[in-house]
């Protein structure tokens, strides 16, 4: 029997496929108006269900939010764990997950928009999302990368927030001050990196 485009999801494959079609024409009206225009509405309309179907599935907007944010953390992760491939040296290694996910923002402006900039979310529901298992792994793994550097040092936690921190604000600067002379992301990257990796005096 051929599905129909407004059928409800009924079984967990249906309702994954369902879910990652929601996200595809999300993130397509995020990129052609904003988040701001993606009602749900709109969005069941994109999908072809009754908005009573997308509502069976999320909350509201903020939710759509949530899972347009995992996609995408999932997508830079994957990114990021591909650079580490074929490098073993600990600082080597640091240096090219920092490099790799740097790089994955300035590659899609779009997708650090809406993660870091978006508007239409509160504090709360930023605090929900953080505390998620997938959320964690995505930085659990910069956590192990300052953690082999040295593991008898017991400050991995500051040292990680400040690359992540610091990179954050690399791939900020980049994309949205675009005009100025920066030095390369090679370079900033790696002063920041040989911050994290020095001796403390």
């Amino acid at each position: 029997m051929t599905k129909t485009a407004g059928r409800p999801p009924r079984n967990e494959t249906d309702i994954l496929e369902f879910r990652k079609k929601v996200s595809q024409h999300a993130m397509a009206l995020y990129r052609d108006k904003g988040f701001e225009a993606v009602s749900m509405r709109r969005l069941s309309k994109a999908v072809g269900c009754a908005p009573t179907t997308l509502y069976a599935h999320f909350q509201g907007k903020t939710e759509i939010l949530m899972l347009l944010w995992a996609d995408v953390l999932d997508e830079m992760t994957q990114h990021v764990q591909e650079s580490l491939k074929r490098k073993t040296e600990p600082t080597e290694r640091l240096k090219a997950a920092a490099l790799a996910f740097v790089g994955y923002w300035i590659d899609h402006p779009d997708h650090f928009r809406l993660v870091f900039m978006s508007n239409d979310v509160g504090r709360s529901d930023v605090d929900s999302f953080i505390e998620t298992g997938d959320v964690q792994g995505s930085f659990q793994m910069f956590a192990d990368l300052v953690r082999n550097l040295n593991p008898k040092r017991s400050d991995v936690k500051v040292r990680t927030d400040a690359v992540v921190a610091g990179m954050i604000g690399v791939a900020l600067c980049s994309i949205t001050i675009c005009n100025y002379p920066w030095p390369t992301v090679s370079k900033m990257t790696g002063q920041l990196i040989a911050g994290i990796t020095a001796t403390p005096q």
